[in-house]
């Protein structure tokens, strides 16, 4: 009889070089096999435009959130309570150098380094660059239980349109290395160096074909057209490594690791499913699902203009949440999936960028047939008194405060559906999904007057690896106490600074802001 060394070198000869994903299921199965437990996993999540204050926070007396009542925004999440921890006060302005609202407080608020300058991209003079990597490629690449062969990480945007070209309002995740750039502002000589950006996938096909064509032997063809033929015809990637999924199931060590096989299978023809089902009603095609249609003139303006910024609401012509919450879906249940099989244990999810033009029907009081653009229509209040202190008095502006908290409550309804689908799942290591993924929530401003002090945030999951769930603090901490919380997990310190160099060997720079920055207490201790 042949040796399993043997029998697994012919194997992976067979599949070829580019069948990552059977190669990334092999790996998997052997670690089971060997009792190794569920992976630590990070997912970095966003949504936009901040909170109004006084309709956001909890009452009563914290910090235990079971105790508490939650607001109308909040109480998506009440199934979620445990697994939950909501802090308000976070600060990233002391992160700032250059750039608008959201264009600098995104890329603050995920990397947590001062933004050096702004880039010339055709458009407005605010397009903040970053000045470190994000936090999730922080972890990537200092956290080995996080490291996984092939892709590595995964990046989702549910919708990418925004106010002038600029890049930082629609990426969340900054790489090591660094580039010169062409300065709007800040830099020297014209030139400002930039953390390169890690530009999400807007397509939830073309996320769905980079993750898993590799399962494929010989990598298959890859190609989105390829792919979507298939999954219109009700085909499975796996249709094409059947006879090789059979002999890893020959291969595998142990009944219980064969069987293993089986919830690779599962996950990805689950997400298969979705997908076809978008193709075939028409709503996801291999052409329409690559970026959505770029706004005319008066929605979006042109070089240096906001025509659709106005003294009223920002009307559009359609409804944009039914395909939004569909596409937000598609790319959650394609990152669940890819965790699922152990592909990636690192990815980002954004809603939209904060100087989104997502439109809502039926979310401003009165006008149950009104369509109006969410960020746009934000910018009629101007002052923070009535985002921070109290509702405006009734008129034009209490709407638009009500059409936010109303559109903030939107996203909290989509995430909280989608989270209590990863808390029903299991991986292929049989753990928990949600217990053993950390998924901070996170948003670019405090309100939208975009004062960046003080913020609020979420961190879901992590119960596995020690995050104690069902916590509320009110607070004031920097932005980097936040991840240096998270941080705790992956480490297994209450000091993960010390784990953290100011450089990584052979990767490049961590330059997120170290001053005065510690964990905040009460929210991990050691599994």
């Amino acid at each position: 009889m042949k040796s399993y060394r043997f029998a697994r070198r012919s194997f992976l000869r067979g599949i070829g070089a580019g069948a990552v994903g059977l190669r990334a299921m092999l790996r998997s199965l052997e670690s089971m096999a060997q009792g190794m437990a569920p992976p630590p996993r990070f997912l970095m999540t966003h949504w936009p435009v901040g909170t109004i204050r006084y309709l956001f926070l909890p009452t009563g007396t914290g910090p235990n959130l079971a105790n508490m009542t939650l607001s109308n925004i909040l109480k998506p999440f009440q199934p979620l309570v445990g697994d939950m921890s909501l802090l308000y006060g976070l600060n990233s302005s002391s992160y700032h150098g250059f750039g608008g609202g959201h264009e600098s407080g995104t890329p603050q608020s995920t990397t947590g380094a001062r933004t050096p300058g702004t880039r010339s991209n055709g458009g407005e003079t605010d397009d903040a660059v970053a000045g470190g990597p994000s936090w999730d490629q922080i972890f990537l690449n200092n956290v080995p239980a996080l490291m996984t062969p092939g892709a590595g990480y995964a990046n989702a945007i549910c919708d990418a349109r925004v106010d002038s070209f600029e890049t930082s309002t629609q990426c969340l995740s900054y790489g090591y290395s660094t580039r010169s750039v062409a300065a709007a502002t800040g830099g020297t000589g014209g030139q400002v160096t930039e953390n390169t950006p890690l530009l999400p996938t807007l397509s939830p096909l073309k996320a769905f074909t980079n993750l898993f064509s590799g399962v494929m032997p010989g990598g298959g063809s890859g190609s989105t057209t390829d792919i979507a033929k298939m999954l219109k015809a009700r085909r499975s990637v796996l249709d094409y490594s059947m006879s090789e999924l059979a002999r890893m199931r020959t291969l595998a060590p142990g009944a219980e690791a064969r069987s293993k096989i089986d919830v690779h299978t599962e996950a990805i023809r689950k997400i298969e499913m979705q997908l076809t089902t978008q193709i075939n009603n028409g709503t996801m095609t291999p052409t329409s699902c690559t970026l959505p249609p770029v706004p005319d003139a008066t929605l979006t303006g042109k070089t240096g203009s906001k025509n659709d910024y106005r003294t009223t609401p920002t009307p559009a012509a359609t409804d944009d949440s039914p395909i939004h919450e569909q596409i937000g879906k598609a790319h959650m249940g394609i990152l669940k999936a890819a965790f699922i099989c152990d592909l990636i244990r690192v990815g980002t999810f954004q809603w939209s960028p904060g100087t989104n033009h997502v439109s809502f029907k039926g979310l401003f009081p009165n006008a149950p047939d009104a369509i109006y653009m969410h960020h746009p229509t934000s910018h009629i209040i101007t002052s923070p008194t009535e985002t921070m202190q109290s509702l405006p008095a009734a008129g034009l502006h209490q709407d638009v405060v009500n059409f936010l908290a109303a559109v903030q409550t939107w996203y909290n309804q989509k995430m909280a559906g989608i989270l209590l689908e990863w808390k029903a799942t299991t991986d292929v290591y049989g753990g928990n999904l949600l217990a053993n993924t950390i998924i901070p929530y996170v948003t670019e401003v405090g309100e939208t007057t975009h004062s960046w002090n003080p913020l609020p945030a979420y961190i879901f999951g992590g119960s596995a690896l020690g995050m104690k769930g069902g916590q509320y603090l009110n607070g004031a901490w920097p932005m980097n106490s936040f991840w240096l919380t998270i941080a705790q997990a992956y480490f297994k310190t209450t000091t993960p600074l010390n784990n953290l160099p100011a450089t990584v060997p052979n990767v490049g720079a961590n330059t997120f802001v170290r001053t005065n920055v510690a964990p905040i207490a009460g929210l991990w201790a050691p599994p």
